[in-house]
């Protein structure tokens, strides 16, 4: 008959080596985990567009903050802060043509569109631009009328020649209350004018008053002062 059965210890084999039960190594774990959590840290740290265009506006470099955000908004409509910071950007590159398109294209902006077009007309008038401050003023006449901007853009209209303009203006203006005899006179003038008119106009403020000279220079001619039509002569205008 055999001998009783002996059953070995599990953990001996060959030769005595011990044998423990074997268990997950976490180290690998805890460092690849310790990894993610950094990178996350690291992603957290990078500055956001706002924060970069604000890096780059306090070093005063306004074109590499302007190009970036245009590079966002090439990608993305841009929200309300980044569409003012635009603005104000393109404002203090001395760039109102894209500011003002800028206004156009943005709907934050153009809650405070009153203001912004101020700040733009007044870049505008800084350039010599009348062209450009003459547009952005009659947005906001349009929207509210006043006299001080009425005064203006009269002046604006004359300037650069813009007879329709100028008509435009004093339709809007009387539409909105003004009624004075010399407003009423300039615009009955201004429309009894035909494109191809040659005849020279001598204005004279702030009376109303205007004179023409049939024998003048194909040209108009305004003499923005306080002297009455008597003293003057085509002489003292050349």
């Amino acid at each position: 008959m055999s001998g009783p059965v002996k059953f070995h210890d599990p953990k001996q084999l060959y030769g005595g080596a011990l044998v423990t039960p074997t268990r997950p190594d976490r180290t690998l774990l805890a460092i690849m985990l310790l990894a993610v959590v950094s990178l996350a840290g690291t992603l957290a740290l990078l500055p956001g567009t706002e924060e970069k265009a604000e890096g780059l506006l306090a070093e005063g470099r306004y074109a590499d903050a302007i190009n970036t955000l245009v590079a966002v908004e090439d990608e993305r409509p841009l929200n309300g802060y980044e569409g003012y910071m635009l603005f104000k950007l393109y404002m203090l590159a001395r760039e109102p043509d894209n500011a003002a398109m800028l206004i156009a294209q943005q709907p934050a902006l153009q809650v405070e569109n009153t203001e912004a077009l101020r700040q733009l007309a007044d870049l505008y008038r800084q350039l010599g631009n009348m062209p450009g401050e003459a547009v952005t003023l009659r947005q906001i006449y349009d929207g509210n009328p006043n006299d001080a901007d009425f005064s203006r853009l009269r002046v604006l209209y004359r300037l650069t020649g813009d007879a329709a303009g100028e008509a435009s203006l004093l339709t809007r203006a009387i539409a909105a209350g003004r009624t004075d005899e010399a407003s009423l006179q300039r615009l009955a003038y201004l429309q009894d004018l035909s494109p191809t008119d040659v005849r020279a106009a001598l204005w004279v403020a702030p009376t109303g008053n205007f004179w023409r000279f049939e024998a003048a220079l194909p040209a108009q001619i305004f003499a923005l002062t306080n002297l009455s039509p008597a003293t003057l002569t085509k002489t003292s205008i050349e």
